[in-house]
Order: structure tokens, then sequence, then C-alpha cells
């Protein structure tokens, strides 16, 4: 069967080239640079939930978990008992994306695997998927994200008020469905629409500072789940929601979606999750590299006489590159206890400061997916400093490795059980059943719960 979306007719609705597109990553012999790409996934979806079981509304997030009403169908972090699927989903989905350290899908700018990976861990465990199952699900599940986010962030007109993430997010979770068990074409396309139905999420948080920022991507996978029971249930939605004259790119002003989602179909299968990139430091992917460039100067030079030059929350100083530029530079590190400072005066002061410039030589290294940045700082005796990086320097597969070791350890207790679940899923494709994936997640109530 070909790996590409060349078989599709030009007349067919997108939903249904999609689902045609799933149901070949059902089939397809899965490459081993797949296999290795969606462990990498998963090992850095749990270092991210492990993170978000430390934020300051963990606890309140796992009340509302304990609050909700349902069948006892899948795992939630923080919960000695399962809970419904759905809220499973949503709880995990938000813990994984509240540390803002979650993988990044650039041309989408979206967070795909929080979103996905936690709508197919409880599907896999509610409908006994085999790991094989949940390897393609997760492969579908991006794939489908990935077509439809280059779709919408590309157009160049499409209304940037909605979030990327909270756009595809169900979407993705309802592809990753239909990839895991090779759901028929009417399922898939139903599926597929009812979940592009439930696009929403608003930028506001960015703003006003509000927790709607991890909740959207709860909402996104929760949806996708209820998509896919919808359509297995035999509702019907409207094949043409995406590119019809009043769907999804229409109502979003995506002018060039349609032609943007089919040159998509025509590449490979797994460039989805293949373009996936792994965060070195938590916070907003902007301010990646300028995080970083202001690292390697507060560990390069002596910055004690000085640099020449309000915050409320948390997800503020980590959307904000000046902020976070000038607390690595007082406090030389990143981490989530410099984020938390943002009462400082002395990193307020400092960031009050600071310019943001965008340089035209940068421009052509952003339209070819690189983030470029420099810094320069202007020492108090007359002295200035000025570093650069080309690119965000993303983990590597070992780095993304050590750092789940470095998450979890608090989370999964013993490094046995870290190992166990490496072993795991390094053999997926192998797992008959994947109930010792939760039996290893058993026993990772919240400290604070």
């Amino acid at each position: 069967m070909s790996t590409n979306g060349t078989m599709e007719q030009a007349s067919s609705t997108l939903t249904r080239q999609t689902a045609h597109r799933l149901q070949q990553i059902s089939t397809i012999e899965v490459p081993p640079k797949l296999k290795e790409k969606v462990n990498l996934a998963v090992l850095d979806y749990l270092g991210a939930v492990a993170s978000g079981l430390q934020s300051p509304w963990s606890s309140q997030v796992i009340k509302y978990a304990r609050s909700r009403k349902g069948a006892h169908e899948a795992h939630a972090w923080g919960l000695q008992d399962d809970i419904s699927a759905e809220t499973a989903a949503f709880v995990n989905s938000l813990l994984a994306h509240s540390a803002i350290r979650d993988d990044m899908h650039l041309k989408s700018n979206s967070h795909i695997g929080s979103i996905i990976i936690s709508a197919s861990l409880a599907l896999a465990q509610r409908d006994g998927w085999t790991g094989e199952q949940l390897l393609r699900g997760i492969i579908g599940g991006y794939e489908a994200s990935a077509l439809l986010g280059v779709a919408v962030q590309q157009s160049k007109r499409y209304n940037r008020h909605m979030r990327p993430s909270g756009i595809i997010g169900a979407f993705g979770a309802a592809g990753a469905a239909i990839a895991a068990t090779n759901a028929n074409e009417d399922v898939a396309i139903n599926a597929l629409a009812f979940a592009a139905n439930s696009a929403s999420g608003f930028n506001e948080w960015a703003w006003a500072g509000g927790l709607e920022i991890y909740t959207e991507m709860g909402s996104a996978s929760q949806a996708g789940i209820v998509a896919f029971d919808l359509a297995r249930a035999g509702l019907q939605c409207s094949e043409t929601l995406i590119e019809g004259r009043a769907g999804l790119f229409a109502a979003f002003n995506a002018t060039e979606g349609e032609h943007l989602f089919n040159r998509g179909l025509e590449g490979e299968i797994g460039t989805g999750i293949m373009d996936v990139q792994f965060k070195p430091v938590p916070g907003c992917n902007y301010a990646q590299t300028p995080l970083a460039v202001a690292l390697k100067i507060a560990q390069n030079h002596d910055l004690s006489r000085g640099i020449a030059g309000p915050f409320t929350t948390v997800q503020q100083t980590k959307m904000s590159i000046q902020f976070g530029v000038c607390a690595v530079l007082i406090h030389k590190n990143v981490s989530e206890e410099v984020f938390s400072k943002f009462g400082s005066e002395e990193i307020t002061s400092l960031a009050s400061q600071c310019s943001v410039e965008e340089l035209k030589e940068y421009a052509q290294s952003f339209s070819e997916g690189r983030q470029p940045a420099r810094v320069e700082l202007e020492l108090k005796g007359g002295e200035t400093i000025k570093q650069e990086l080309p690119d965000v320097p993303w983990l590597d597969s070992k780095a993304v490795v050590d750092r789940f070791y470095s998450d979890t350890k608090g989370v999964l207790g013993s490094q046995k059980s870290q190992k166990e679940l490496v072993r795991l899923f390094e053999g997926l494709s192998n797992l008959q059943e994947c109930s010792q994936i939760w039996g290893s997640f058993k026993g990772t109530e919240a400290q604070k719960a």
C-alpha cells in the first residue's frame, strides 16, 4: 500500500482523505524511526505530566477529577482509582501542559503530545488495545493534528485570537482512535467531522493570565474521544465540515487551508510525529532560544557589576521573553522555581528596561522552521556582551530520556519502575495487552492530593 496521499481524488472531502490516510497508518509496516519517535514522545509526555503534578493548581484539578461520576475506565495521574476515559484524558492532558514544556510541532504552532497521548492512553485502557494499536494510534493522532494544524496556522489571514492546539486537538485525538482501531470509513469520517466541530480555545489567557491555557488542552483531548464514540454509535456529521462554505476554514479565515491540507496529504506518512521537537526549558516556544542565549551569557560572564536596566502568574512569566531572559541572567538557571518569582522586584525592574526587536535577517530562518535569537547586554561599566544562537537547542534522544528519569523520580518512585516503563514503550508493538503499563502507573497519588 502506498504511504502517501496521492491515491486520493482532488474532489474528495478532507475528512474522507484523512480517514483513508489513517486507515493506511492502521495497516502499513511501521518503520523503526517512527517507533523510536513514539517512544520518545511518550517518555517526554510522562515527564511533562509529572511536572504538572507539581503545579500550584494540580490539587484543584485532582479535586475536579474526583467529583466526576462515571465508569472506572482509565487512569488519571494523581488518583488511585480509575475514572471515565473522557475525564482521564481531560485531566492528564491538562497536567501534561501545566509546565508548558510539552513537545512542540512548529509548523502548526501546537503542543500535540499532551492531547493525543492522553486520549490514546485512556482509550487503550478502556477498550483493551494492544501495544501495536497504541503505537499506531499515537502516530495517527499526530498525523491528523499536523495536517489540520499546518493548514490553519500557515494560512496568512487565519484568526490568531484562536489557539492552534485547541483548534486541532480533538481532530487529532479522534484520528488516534481511528488509526488504532482501523475504523471503517463511515465511522472515521463522522468522527473526524464531529471532532473538527469541537475546535475552540481563545488566546485571552496571554493577556489576562487565566488557567484556560491548560484546560483547552484537556477539553480537546476529551472532545476527540466523544467524537469517536458518537461516530461509533452511528451519528452523522457534515463531511465537508472542514472546507465547506460555513466550515472550519471559513470560520477561522484560513483562506489557504484547503490547499495546504492537500499539500500535507502528499507527504510521507509519519511526518506529523517526526516533525515534533522537544523543548529544552519550560516556557513559550518563542522564548526558548532567547532563554538559552541568556543562560550562556550568565554561565560564561561575570555579571556581578550589575546590568543597566507586574507579573502576577506563572503562565505570564513563561510567556514573557523579557521576564525569562532577565530571570535567567540573575539566577543563572532555567527552572520552575525561577518562573515562580513573578513577584520579584529585581527581575521585573530589569525586565521593564528590556526591549524586543524583530531582526530582518532572522525572517528567512523563521520561514524555514528555525528560531534564531540574539541577546545584547549592556553592563553598568559600559561593556556590551552579545550572544546568539541559530536555533532552539532542542533536546536529542538521550536528553529526553534523561529528563524523563529526572522528572518522574518523585512520581514513579523507584528507578526500577522508571526502567520498566522505558522497556515497555521501547517494545510497545510487541505488547499483546497494555495492562503492564497501567500497573506501572498505579501508586502515583500526588503528594498534595
